[in-house]
């Protein structure tokens, strides 16, 4: 059943009404807005400097069954390492109460903290940087009362992500539910690219952050930053979004050994396959490498963007949030576990690959890794040969097959665009499709796309 509460635009944040989570399948639900009094579009991130004009908050109260949550976390490693978790649950959460809020895209930030009562501790927060959503896992709570605080923390260029949505549930972890030893594998779809732009980059040197500081329209027609003009010669460059989502059974794991090497082209991926007894099997992924643009480390086969001109019958001229509670899942990765070390081990070197301490990425079911249009490198370059006209822009994840997944029939994902100066528009999202099959025809229709939660837009590589 889903309660949900009808709010009015308050004139200030509002203590909402206290919600109850009674039983299993029930989805008690939230929503509200910051105000953004100031006009400056940034407020202070934590609960702790919340007033009573900036953060909403309310009270759920949790009366459910005993032996509601059997089910506690597990840590799978390999032997002799342990995993630190500072980003997240582990990849074996267990039971407890899923509490999840959402907004339009990815330009806000929202921080969730969730508070006992009794004890005047908080047991959940989300306080990870650009995303479209935060979820925190309750593990195992005590029937008792919470205090959910959603603080408003950066509200400036969208005003669509003023307002926010949420919802609370039970969560028994589907990787616990299986009567054999079952292998849970990732499957990767990567969704068609996004939030076109030939404009709109400040004639300035990139860096790890984008520049989210001006709006559209403030530098009409400078599409690349002045070191991509400096390194590659990138005069005109096509940016945009790129998502890629993990929809599988299980988590998509990439670990390396974080040492001095790993800086100089010494870095290799290893992919850790989880099994529902929580053990964990190593095969090799490929290289990784340090970018220092990004400052952090990349997955090198990760992601491959292509353009190719589209005849006039539609043809490749030349080729070469709302889920049910068991689809959900908690985010595990986000920053900072791509460029500092997450874990520690006693048995060096780690599976062969250097002396380092282990450092995890990846991708938790349910989430997506997406890399925003105005981050450094994110681009092809259309500074020659690239005339007006259409182009279907191609984006392709894991294309030499090195991560194991349990389907790759969706790991490519295309978008039909017509390039006109430094306007793009958008003629067709196409059906993701598998990186072996031909491209499509540009005006093929399009299936609707089911929505995923995305997981941090930063720090995991494509």
């Amino acid at each position: 059943m889903l309660v949900a509460l009808s709010l009015a635009a308050p004139a200030a944040a509002k203590r909402l009404p206290d919600l109850t989570l009674s039983r299993v399948g029930q989805v008690p639900a939230w929503h509200g807005k910051s105000l953004d009094q100031t006009g400056q579009g940034y407020g202070s991130p934590t609960e702790q400097s919340c007033t009573d004009s900036t953060c909403d908050s309310f009270v759920l109260h949790v009366r459910l069954p005993a032996g509601t949550f059997p089910k506690g976390p597990r840590s799978p490693a390999p032997r002799g390492t342990t995993r630190t978790y500072s980003e997240g649950p582990t990849d074996m959460p267990g039971d407890g109460i899923l509490m999840s809020m959402k907004w339009a895209t990815d330009f806000d930030q929202w921080n969730l903290y969730v508070d006992d009562m009794k004890t005047g501790q908080t047991v959940a927060q989300g306080i990870d940087v650009d995303s479209n959503g935060q979820s925190v896992l309750l593990s195992r709570p005590h029937n008792g009362d919470y205090k959910v605080t959603m603080v408003p923390f950066y509200t400036d260029f969208d005003k669509a992500d003023l307002a926010y949505r949420g919802q609370a549930r039970v969560f028994h972890d589907p990787t616990q539910r299986y009567a054999q030893k079952h292998r849970l594998l990732p499957r990767i779809r990567t969704m068609p690219p996004s939030n076109f732009h030939i404009a709109d980059i400040p004639p300035v040197p990139s860096n790890p952050t984008g520049w989210r500081f001006t709006g559209p329209g403030t530098f009409p027609t400078n599409s690349c930053y002045t070191d991509e003009t400096t390194q590659y010669g990138s005069t005109r460059c096509l940016r945009f979004d790129n998502d890629i989502r993990n929809i599988g059974a299980g988590p998509l794991i990439l670990r390396f050994a974080y040492d001095a090497g790993a800086f100089i082209g010494h870095c290799n991926m290893q992919q850790e396959v989880l099994s529902s007894d929580a053990s964990v099997t190593d095969r090799g992924a490929g290289p990784c490498i340090f970018h220092p643009q990004h400052a952090h480390f990349h997955y090198q086969h990760m992601g491959r963007y292509q353009l190719f001109a589209v005849g006039p019958k539609g043809r490749v001229d030349d080729y070469s949030f709302g889920r049910p509670a068991s689809l959900q899942r908690p985010r595990t990765y986000s920053f900072p576990t791509c460029n500092i070390p997450n874990a520690y081990t006693t048995q060096l070197p780690v599976s062969g690959y250097g002396p380092g301490e282990p450092e995890y990425m990846g991708v938790s079911p349910g989430w997506g890794d997406v890399y925003t249009w105005d981050l450094p490198a994110q681009y092809i370059d259309i500074t020659h040969n690239v005339p007006n006209g259409v182009y279907e822009v191609v984006s392709k994840s894991n294309w030499d097959g090195k991560i194991l997944t349990s389907n790759r029939s969706l790991e490519t994902g295309i978008t039909c665009v017509r390039l006109i100066g430094t306007k793009v528009q958008v003629l067709n999202r196409l059906t993701s499709q598998s990186d072996a099959a031909a491209l499509p025809n540009c005006y093929a229709k399009a299936r609707p796309a089911k929505k995923h939660h995305k997981k941090h837009k930063r720090h995991h590589h494509s």
